[in-house]
């Protein structure tokens, strides 16, 4: 497929998300590596196991101090540490319109600031998992997760490490997980976080 094509589709599954009206998003429910040259150069940046918490370490330092110059929102939050790569939630009820998939403007800046910092500190893949507490909402989820995925990728973020899923849960609302491509077990990185956190 050509860069042109992929240009436009892209543009307008973007269009289509932040609109929040894409009538079938494409959500992976089971992520897989990608093939071939893409694969070729997530093995060529991915991180030596030595580097992984000094990787982890900047990426956490960058976002934070990205995220502490804007303006202070109830609409995302930074969770987590403890050796693993702090995530970013988003509230649904914060930042989305209510009942659809279109994004709050407040939400812009934290997401462009979440691709710029895993462009710049290593080699990530970014889980964009939408949570629903019944099956009605799921659907919502999901074009709320495929609307975070889009504009990700419109901020030049690598399309090829952005995954999407749907799970059950309590609450309703957006995870994003980054997930480092670590060298010598790269393929995990495109693994379900909750399928990979089963597996150890």
């Amino acid at each position: 497929m050509s860069r042109r094509v992929i240009g436009a589709a892209t543009a307008l599954a973007l269009l289509l998300a932040l609109g929040g009206c894409a009538s079938d998003p494409v959500v992976e429910t089971e992520p897989t590596a990608p093939a071939g040259a893409a694969l070729a150069v997530a093995i060529a940046d991915a991180v030596p196991p030595a580097r992984l918490s000094a990787v982890i370490a900047d990426f956490d330092a960058a976002l934070k101090a990205k995220l502490a110059l804007l303006p202070l929102s109830s609409a995302y939050r930074l969770v987590g540490g403890d050796g693993a790569p702090v995530r970013l939630l988003l509230d649904a009820d914060r930042a989305f319109e209510v009942g659809n998939a279109q994004m709050k403007p407040e939400l812009l800046l934290p997401l462009a600031d979440v691709a710029d910092v895993g462009r710049a500190t290593g080699a990530w893949v970014i889980h964009v998992i939408g949570t629903a507490s019944t099956s009605d909402e799921a659907e919502l989820a999901e074009r709320r997760a495929a609307s975070v995925l889009a504009y990700l990728a419109s901020r030049g973020f690598s399309a090829g490490r952005l995954r999407s899923e749907t799970r059950s849960g309590r609450g309703h609302g957006v995870d994003l997980q980054f997930v480092p491509i670590v060298e010598g077990r790269e393929a995990q990185a495109w693994m379900s976080p909750a399928a990979l956190g089963a597996r150890r």
